[in-house]
C-alpha cells in the first residue's frame, strides 16, 4: 500500500501471468479497424498491449485480436466490414491507466502516432496524453503526477465537493 505522496513502482494490474489470464469481461470496447493486422501491430509494438489472442478466418485472414493493457483493460480489435466515412468514435475516448505517461507519449511519438493532446498534468494529481490510434479512436493514458507535494485523493475529493456545494 501506498500514501498519498507515494508511488507504486510497478504498473498495479500486471500481476504475474496478467497477459495470457482468460476470465469473463464484465466490459469492453470493440473496435472496427480498417486494417486489423496492422492496427494490432501498432497496439502492441507501439503502445505496449499484450496479444491474448489473434483469431484466423477462412484463408488465415485475422477476423479478431483480444489485446490487453492491464487486468481487466481489454479490447477487442476487429476488421471493419465496411468503410466508415467520418471520424470514429465521435464523442468516446479509451482510457487506460499507465504509470509513465510521458514515456509512453514519447515512444508513440517517435513511432509517428498523432497526439491530440498532452501530456498534461490535471489539478487531481493525474498526468495525461491523448493520442489518435491509426483509425482515428481517442486513447488516454492517464497515470500519477510525480509531484512529492501533491495533494491526497481524499483533500482533492473535499476540494471538489466544497467547490460544487
Amino acid at each position: 500500500m501506498t500514501t498519498p505522496n507515494q508511488l507504486p513502482t510497478t504498473h498495479p494490474y500486471r500481476m504475474e501471468h496478467w497477459e495470457r489470464e482468460i476470465y469473463g469481461m464484465p466490459a469492453f470496447p470493440m473496435i472496427a479497424t480498417s486494417d486489423l493486422a496492422v492496427s494490432r501491430a501498432w497496439y502492441v509494438s507501439t503502445l505496449g498491449f499484450a496479444d491474448v489472442f489473434t483469431m484466423k478466418g477462412p484463408g488465415d485472414a485475422l477476423v479478431l485480436a483480444h489485446l490487453r493493457w492491464c487486468r481487466w483493460g481489454d479490447v477487442l480489435l476487429t476488421q471493419a466490414l465496411t468503410s466508415v466515412d467520418g471520424p470514429r468514435g465521435v464523442g468516446i475516448t479509451l482510457n487506460f491507466m499507465t504509470l509513465d505517461v510521458d514515456a509512453l507519449a514519447e515512444r508513440a511519438r517517435v513511432a509517428g502516432a498523432t497526439i491530440l493532446e498532452g501530456p498534461h498534468t490535471r489539478p487531481w494529481n493525474a498526468r495525461d496524453v491523448t493520442i489518435a490510434d491509426l483509425d482515428g479512436y481517442r486513447l488516454n493514458f492517464t497515470g500519477p503526477t510525480r509531484d512529492a507535494n501533491r495533494m491526497s485523493f481524499d483533500d482533492i475529493v473535499r476540494r471538489a465537493q466544497g467547490a460544487g456545494g
